[in-house]
């Protein structure tokens, strides 16, 4: 057999390759094309399930928790709970020794009872001195109405001594003249001894009676100027009794100044009776207590921590990033689970969205104005009211939680 016979012969033997080849080359397109076609399928399912739907992983339960101070200091006496323990508002939870209060107290009682009785005192003054001013006032007005009363009636009084003197002076004259003719009528004989005599004894009289009307007219101005030294001494006693407001106004000023004595007091006794409440420390919400800090015998500052309540009111921080934040608004729904109950869900709503970033609050806020600059997606808090939890899963704050905001609505 020539060779070219056996050429010819093995291509018609040979099999068809390029057949064989193509089927598999087409299984795998159509496999690729599903997978494609599958792909696309659901990712445009989820693109419309999870539409609207803004989710993050940046989020814990948050509380209120309060930090219980202790108001006074001194020695602890007694603990009245222990660690992680449930309370309620008002229930005492230590007390301090209250010695030394309770003497601060009673001193500041003492202080108070010391003032009140002074001020009491300067009230019965006011009085007192208000009565004894109105009646020296009128006790003065009444000596000065008197002794002008007095001047008046010695004036009178010399005006009728004068009188009496004029009267007693020509009456003296009169006695002289007929004496002197007398003597010289006697000298002559023309009248008796006894006429002389008797003219002698009427001159004799007319002289006393005139000393008599001088004396009296002495004695009448020397008692008129005594009562008028009584009116400038009555006049000077009714302008000093005349202040009787200005006095009245001093008493009371000291009754005031008394009652504002009082009104210290009583601030001092308020101040040891709140010292004296400080050495009882109650809780200030219902919560649990934990962190506890002190033990019987343990001396405490003002101020000092004695224990932590976590209230229970709870709420949940989300912290998205900026880019989500588009179309997040107040009231929109919330639906989160809790990592410590698995497969447990949780509702609530969009309470607020923080006014700045999280680095905004920060102690050392960011200053993109210095230095080199990298864009970070930065962080706003939302803040997540809770609808009411289901039983049996208390969600205490610190708790990582996964949330979603349905913001469609």
């Amino acid at each position: 057999m020539t060779s070219a016979a056996r050429t010819g012969l093995a291509e018609e033997t040979a099999p068809d390759t390029t057949a064989t080849e193509r089927r598999p080359v087409s299984r795998q397109k159509l496999v690729l094309g599903s997978v494609a076609l599958i792909a696309a399928v659901a990712g445009s399912t989820w693109y419309v399930i999870h539409r609207g739907l803004e989710s993050t992983d940046d989020a814990q339960v948050d509380g209120d928790v309060v930090a219980v101070p202790a108001r006074m200091g001194g020695i602890i006496s007694h603990v009245n709970f222990i660690e992680n323990q449930r309370v309620k508002a008002g229930d005492l939870l230590a007390e301090i020794e209250d010695a030394p209060a309770r003497a601060r107290l009673a001193e500041a009682e003492a202080a108070l009872s010391t003032a009140t009785a002074n001020a009491d005192a300067a009230d019965a003054e006011v009085l007192v001195d208000e009565a004894n001013a109105v009646g020296n006032k009128s006790v003065a007005e009444a000596g000065l109405t008197s002794a002008a009363v007095g001047v008046t009636s010695y004036a009178t009084q010399i005006r009728e001594a004068e009188a009496s003197e004029r009267t007693a002076e020509a009456t003296f004259a009169q006695a002289v003249a007929d004496d002197d003719r007398a003597k010289a009528l006697f000298a002559n004989g023309s009248i008796a001894k006894a006429e002389l005599d008797r003219l002698d004894t009427a001159r004799s009289v007319a002289e006393s009676t005139l000393a008599s009307a001088r004396a009296r007219v002495a004695t009448a101005r020397e008692s008129a100027t005594q009562a008028k030294s009584k009116v400038v001494e009555a006049s000077a006693r009714v302008k000093q009794s005349s202040l009787v407001e200005p006095l009245v106004r001093q008493a009371r000023a000291r009754a005031d100044a008394a009652h504002a004595q009082v009104a210290t007091a009583q601030a001092a006794r308020d101040l040891a009776a709140i010292d004296m409440s400080y050495t009882k420390i109650y809780a200030p919400s219902d919560g649990v207590v934990s962190k506890k800090t002190i033990n019987e015998g343990q001396a405490v500052a003002v101020g000092q921590a004695i224990v932590q309540v976590v209230t229970n009111h709870t709420w949940v921080t989300a912290n998205f990033k900026e880019t989500q934040m588009g179309h997040l608004r107040p009231g929109q729904t919330v639906e989160f689970t809790v990592d410590a109950y698995p497969g447990v869900k949780f509702g609530g709503d969009v309470e607020s969205i923080s006014g700045a970033t999280g680095a905004r609050f920060t102690l050392l806020a960011p200053d993109n104005a210095s230095g080199n600059f990298t864009k970070v997606v930065q962080r706003v808090p939302v803040r997540v009211r809770l609808h009411e939890p289901p039983a049996g899963f208390p969600l205490r704050p610190g708790m990582s939680v996964d949330l979603t905001v349905d913001t469609r609505k």
